[in-house]
């Protein structure tokens, strides 16, 4: 399903469909207008029977002495923040493959160069999961993961902030808080 022509067409799909978006741009969510840019840059689709959000994530797990680097926390442009612990991930938009998309977030996540970047391909990895969205409440959203492991250059020994290269594209988030973690 990907014929809505406005905001208003796709926040009354949701209604229709029992989500209910009034909770949405508080506290730590997105807004609609977040979720329509998704749409409109084609990052996400939608699918009708059951209502899902369709995403296609590009994550990277980065490892280094026995540790890997978790994205701990994002701060919003309206001062927001919201607390994490995942690897650098990324959507993945429709005329990218995985290490495009790999790249993208790297560069603009972490602000790496992809000079800096190499990817070990024997540890690609692919698995789907149906969750709440964690950033739309209410909207359940099929995952579709692609993990890859990169070797990286350039980047601190400690926990360390980064701006978001993305936020003139419409990204809220402005930055993200990085810290490597004992790998489990």
């Amino acid at each position: 399903m990907d014929d809505f022509s406005k905001l208003q067409d796709l926040v009354h799909w949701l209604n229709v469909n029992g989500v209910d978006v009034s909770q949405w741009g508080t506290s730590i969510f997105k807004t609609p207008d977040n979720l329509w840019d998704e749409y409109v840059r084609g990052e996400v689709s939608f699918q009708t029977d059951p209502p899902l959000r369709i995403v296609r994530v590009a994550q990277i797990i980065i490892n280094r002495n026995n540790q890997i680097l978790l994205e701990v926390e994002q701060e919003f442009k309206n001062g927001r923040r919201r607390f994490r612990s995942q690897p650098p991930s990324e959507k993945i938009k429709p005329d990218e493959d995985l290490h495009d998309a790999a790249i993208r977030c790297l560069h603009e996540e972490l602000g790496l160069d992809p000079g800096q970047i190499s990817f070990v391909e024997s540890s690609y990895e692919k698995r789907e999961t149906i969750l709440e969205s964690p950033s739309y409440p209410g909207l359940l959203t099929r995952y579709t993961i692609h993990t890859v492991e990169a070797r990286v250059t350039g980047l601190p020994a400690q926990e360390f902030w980064r701006q978001n290269k993305a936020v003139v594209e419409g990204d809220p988030v402005i930055r993200h808080l990085w810290n490597w973690v004992t790998r489990p």
